[in-house]
């Protein structure tokens, strides 16, 4: 494989000189489907016992969920990601959050325009592109749920910070 294409070789080779922990933490983002503790423990290259441990401590701050008990098996809690995602909007500046939605609102409004209607689900993509060109509509859909995603986060950020605000101090 060309150097310019070993992106997962790096990532391995990365993975492989990190602490156990850290190997367990780093499989743990990856797992969006449930996985036994001895697939998390091969793909971080430690003990069975080990990735237990260190699988049982992501549980308990809520970065994996546990989904069943025979045998023991995890996947990432979404829930907890949303909220670090959300939690890290709230260190911006107003401003800075204003700027931010003012930029996804205006590439929102360049999607509702582009395919003359207010939301991705309702495009059919075969109506816009030749079968050839079919992904890049597809690519768009991908792009528009996501600016909207993220300009439903910003919102929400912008209300609680606002109650927040708002609320009498506690003395």
């Amino acid at each position: 494989m060309p150097r310019e294409f070993g992106i997962a070789e790096s990532f391995e080779d990365e993975l492989a000189a990190a602490p156990a922990d850290e190997r367990v933490y780093r499989i743990a983002l990856q797992l969006h489907e449930p996985a036994r503790i001895s697939e998390i423990a091969d793909r971080a290259d430690c003990a069975s016992d080990t990735a237990r441990r260190h699988c049982e401590r992501l549980a308990e701050i809520g970065v994996l969920d546990s989904v069943g008990d025979e045998p023991v098996t995890y996947r990432r809690n979404e829930a907890y990601f949303e909220w670090r995602r959300r939690d890290r909007l709230t260190e911006l500046s107003s401003e800075q959050r204003r700027e931010r939605l003012a930029e996804l609102t205006s590439r929102e409004r360049e999607f509702r325009d582009q395919y003359g209607v207010d939301d991705p689900d309702a495009v059919v993509a075969t109506e816009h592109a030749d079968y050839d060109e079919l992904e890049a509509v597809w690519a768009d859909l991908s792009e528009w749920r996501t600016v909207r995603r993220r300009m439903e986060r910003l919102e929400s950020v912008r209300r609680r910070t606002t109650s927040d605000s708002s609320s009498p101090s506690q003395a």
